[in-house]
């Protein structure tokens, strides 16, 4: 391509199917261009979208503790409650 071109630089008379591919190349890295810009696009929003999901990955876990702090409270003030409650048991059954 890069001979072409430099070839093309020479000349003073560029024949029609050489402009015709002067045009497609042109067209091409218009598309091109479109399309690197669009790739660009899609991966700042991927990176946004990962970034959001690693904060709600984090806010989860730090929920996750909180509720098992919570229920690991609730499971000991329980297994207080029936301990109680057997004692006053037995001694109602004395």
């Amino acid at each position: 391509m890069k001979e072409r071109i430099e070839r093309l630089k020479k000349l003073t008379y560029i024949p029609q199917n050489e402009i015709a591919w002067l045009i497609e190349q042109a067209e091409l890295a218009v598309k091109q261009r479109e399309i690197i810009e669009e790739n660009k696009r899609q991966q700042e929003v991927t990176i946004h979208q990962f970034r959001q999901a690693q904060k709600d990955i984090q806010q989860l876990s730090g929920d996750r503790k909180r509720y098992k702090q919570a229920l690991e409270k609730i499971i000991t003030n329980l297994n207080f409650a029936i301990t109680v409650a057997q004692n006053e048991l037995e001694g109602d059954v004395k």
